[in-house]
């Protein structure tokens, strides 16, 4: 991507500064298994574009999938016991771990955006807009989103699903 599309990106950092919405995303990752870029990509096209075409949806899927699979959890999976281990590095070389660990991270980060910056690209080869946008359209994308990885919505993961989407009506 000479030059990579930013607007999901843009949205999602203004999104996860909201009030609790980051621990919301970080609860649907660890406790439900869902792709946040995903469940970001779903609220961020509902107030964009509306309701996300089975063949885009299908398309950030068969890219997400294994790009977390490959890319972003092995960085995450990495990041997260080096935190949890740190005490084990705490007599040997402190600062060069630390700065490993923040280097990680922020490949971590960069993986995430190169993500976002596909999912936006698929997107906007469909600049039409349905006619309903904003919060029943990102909701009905994130049951789309759902159904397509075989996850019910149940009562803790619909009410931190409600609580992103209504912060990202204000966006």
């Amino acid at each position: 991507m000479s030059n990579p599309p930013t607007e999901f990106w843009d949205f999602s950092l203004n999104l996860y500064a909201k009030p609790g919405v980051s621990e919301a995303c970080l609860q649907l990752q660890n406790s439900f298994g869902l792709d946040v870029n995903l469940v970001l990509f779903c609220l961020w096209f509902g107030h964009k574009n509306g309701k996300l075409k089975k063949d885009i949806l299908q398309k950030a899927l068969m890219f997400s999938q294994p790009w977390k699979k490959e890319v972003v959890q092995p960085l995450r999976d990495t990041r997260t016991w080096m935190k949890a281990s740190h005490q084990y590095f705490s007599k040997t070389n402190d600062s060069q771990f630390d700065k490993l660990r923040e280097r990680i991270k922020l490949d971590e980060l960069a993986a995430e955006k190169y993500q976002q910056q596909v999912l936006e690209a698929y997107a906007l080869a469909d600049e039409l807009p349905s006619e309903k946008i904003g919060f029943k359209a990102a909701e009905e994308n994130l049951n789309c989103y759902l159904a397509a990885i075989g996850i019910q919505r149940e009562t803790s993961m619909n009410a931190l699903l409600l609580k992103i989407n209504r912060a990202s009506d204000s966006i």
